[in-house]
């Protein structure tokens, strides 16, 4: 059977387990924060992974294209 578009997310293959693998560390990042109280702004991490998911979703969009 063929994939179908709605398995991929930012055009990646299985891209939403890999985005959802993300969001899960952000939690137990956050988690951590609380419990040993740390002070780490996720902000930036969650802006740098949803800038990388479309930027290899746009390579393997093109890698693809050429095969």
């Amino acid at each position: 059977m063929g994939r179908s578009r709605e398995d991929e997310c930012f055009g990646i293959p299985r891209g939403g387990a890999i985005f959802g693998l993300f969001i899960g560390i952000i939690v137990i990042i956050v988690g951590l924060q609380q419990v040993f109280g740390w002070q780490i702004d996720v902000g930036p991490f969650i802006t740098i992974i949803v800038g990388l998911l479309f930027v290899v979703g746009a390579i393997y969009k093109l890698v693809s294209r050429g095969s």
